[in-house]
């Protein structure tokens, strides 16, 4: 069963991928259109899902799972940083970027949402939190070389990362929020999947079918679906935990395929800014197959 429900939102998330491509080939969906796009999703979309995910009934229980996800997330990205680092090192700065850093915000959310529910976002957030400060700290060193390159301040900033605070603040301590301010969460939260398919798309129209085929992407492509996710899996597996929603949360987010911000920073930092782009559309367009088979494979062990 829950299979099916994965299967069926990956069919929704790739009809979605498609009418992006369809808008951008067709001149509907500009260039610049698309990074505002990208800056709604970043700056709007996913705070207000993270912060609509935490405005629940507050439990001890509740609070400790919390906790766990937190756990595994950092397990799952320390598993991935040392892995992709260990293959790639700091000479091939893309390939390494990419096989470390998943799709926790964009795909992991939305998977979470359909699979679990409100409270699988709650879970999920820890990733995506996680997975913003290891991008604005490792993630720069690698795409730099140069440890001055890294600012606490943006990070502070970050649009995300102050949603979970906010977030994790009226979890906590319970502040009452007005239904009308609830409901308007609600609405934003309603436009990611779409928003982030349809951007996904673009990413996807921008390319030949030679440069999506480009050999180099091969191995961290294959790393960043099968074989990171499989070590992760392992150790998930070997770990004394009973929740199971939580640990399908942390491993949705795992299993993710490249993390779009890599083209961000790619741009930013003078990379190779066409290859980046080719390891988030390669990745994910595989993604539809591998993640129901990650997820199966997930079943049979934990």
């Amino acid at each position: 069963m829950l299979i099916l429900i994965l299967l069926k939102q990956i069919a929704i998330m790739a009809l979605l991928i498609a009418i992006g491509l369809f808008l951008c080939r067709r001149g509907f969906l500009t260039e610049q259109g698309s990074k505002d796009l990208g800056a709604i999703l970043l700056r709007v979309v996913i705070p207000c899902v993270i912060v609509k995910s935490y405005i629940t009934e507050f439990s001890p229980q509740r609070l400790a799972d919390l906790g766990l996800s937190i756990f595994l997330a950092l397990t799952g990205f320390v598993i991935a940083m040392l892995l992709a680092y260990l293959v790639f090192g700091k000479r091939r700065r893309i390939e390494n970027f990419a096989a470390a850093f998943c799709n926790a915000g964009f795909i992991g959310i939305p998977l979470a949402q359909a699979m679990i529910g409100e409270e699988g976002v709650f879970y999920v957030a820890a990733s995506v939190a996680l997975l913003n400060l290891f991008q604005w700290t490792y993630g720069v060193y690698i795409m730099t070389d140069r440890r001055d390159a890294i600012r606490l301040g943006t990070i502070a900033r970050n649009p995300v990362v102050i949603a979970i605070v906010v977030g994790i603040l009226l979890f906590v301590l319970q502040i009452p929020v007005p239904d009308i301010l609830t409901s308007t969460l609600g609405y934003i939260a309603n436009m990611n999947t779409p928003v982030a398919m349809i951007l996904m798309g673009t990413y996807l129209a921008k390319l030949s079918l030679p440069q999506l085929l480009d050999p180099r992407a091969y191995l961290c492509v294959l790393m960043r679906l099968l074989l990171i996710p499989a070590a992760v899996l392992l150790v998930f597996s070997l770990l004394p935990v009973q929740n199971e929603k939580v640990l399908l949360a942390t491993f949705l987010a795992a299993v993710t395929p490249v993390g779009a911000n890599i083209c961000v920073f790619a741009q930013q930092y003078d990379c190779d800014y066409t290859f980046s782009v080719v390891t988030v559309c390669l990745s994910t367009l595989l993604s539809i197959a591998t993640i129901p088979a990650m997820i199966s494979l997930a079943q049979l062990l934990v």
